[in-house]
């Protein structure tokens, strides 16, 4: 008898779109359990930081998830070979050649093992976490395209989206991180950045929104600014109970500590938190900046809501959306 699929709400878009702090939240409630970016699990290694602030190795909860998956601790675990498997199969370039299953045949030999560590590792998060629901905020669609070539996952994709604009400026301002093995976020250019929004966003879309029972897209702006709202209506779109979201009217929420492997080091901080939108990219985005990625992502900014002046706040192009906030009382 087949083995019953994992449920996966699976966080797709773009970096620096306020998924780190989404994926805290929902990580918090009954039956979900939050895995942060595990994409980035076998780039980061043993000695990273989980989000509980204990070396990944010495972590007890990834500790028995890598026992039950494979029979060893993270300290014996080969992580090089498995980010070989990664990168040989599930970067964004292979996006291309992953839904043929003609072309797919040029990745046999590493997709199948990439898939088989996969399936190992989601089955055994699931068993150990007791959760109805794994949350992952990998967002990268190939990532997600790989989950569901597994036949080991159920998957719900929650596209969120930011403003380009708000990716590209949050990409020029340095952040500190708390792993010394990082020490600083990186930083990228608005053109790069605009380059990768377009195509991770484009193709999520493009792939599942057609999907309305596994697809929901989530603008970063609603989001912060009426959190309880959109985590009410992710549950009704998971099917999941709506339980007391711990979000307060002044939009201020209690962050618990987690066991996200990666992403923002906003997912260090525990504690009240406010949540607010973060549009500094308005007025301090260099004026160049802000031309050039409304350029390169024009033709894309109404599909996803968005307009070409900078203050406007238009909120157009999300099916799932709108009709999220009809049904709303």
């Amino acid at each position: 008898m087949d083995e019953e699929k994992v449920k996966v709400l699976y966080i797709a878009g773009w970096d620096r779109s306020g998924s780190t702090i989404l994926d805290q939240i929902l990580g918090q409630l009954p039956g979900f359990f939050s895995v942060g970016e595990l994409v980035d699990l076998w780039d980061r290694g043993p000695e990273a930081l989980c989000g509980c602030g204990h070396v990944f190795k010495d972590c007890d909860i990834w500790r028995e998830i890598f026992v039950k998956a494979f029979g060893i601790t993270p300290n014996d675990f080969d992580f090089a070979a498995a980010e070989d498997y990664r990168r040989c199969c599930a970067r964004l370039r292979h996006l291309c050649l992953l839904p043929s299953p003609l072309l797919r045949r040029s990745l046999d030999r590493p997709l199948r093992a990439y898939l088989e560590l996969i399936r190992r590792l989601y089955r055994a998060v699931h068993a150990v976490s007791g959760s109805q629901m794994i949350v992952d905020s990998s967002k990268q669609p190939t990532h997600a395209y790989i989950l569901e070539l597994s036949d080991a996952v159920d998957l719900r994709i929650l596209h969120l989206i930011r403003d380009p604009r708000g990716c590209a400026y949050s990409y020029q301002v340095s952040k500190a991180h708390p792993d010394p093995a990082i020490a600083r976020m990186p930083l990228m250019s608005p053109a790069r950045s605009s380059f990768h929004w377009l195509f991770a966003n484009s193709a999520t879309r493009r792939l599942w929104h057609l999907s309305s029972d596994r697809y929901m897209a989530v603008r970063y702006e609603d989001f912060s600014s009426r959190p309880r709202d959109t985590v009410s209506r992710i549950c009704r779109f998971v099917g999941a109970s709506v339980p007391d979201v711990p979000v307060s009217s002044q939009n201020m929420v209690l962050i618990r500590p987690h066991h996200g492997v990666s992403g923002n080091p906003v997912r260090f901080k525990t504690g009240i938190v406010e949540l607010r939108c973060d549009e500094r990219w308005k007025s301090a985005m260099r004026r160049r900046h802000k031309l050039l990625v409304t350029a390169f992502t024009g033709l894309a900014l109404p599909t996803f809501g968005y307009h070409f002046g900078p203050t406007a706040r238009g909120n157009r192009g999300l099916r799932n959306s709108d009709k999220a906030k009809k049904e709303e009382p």
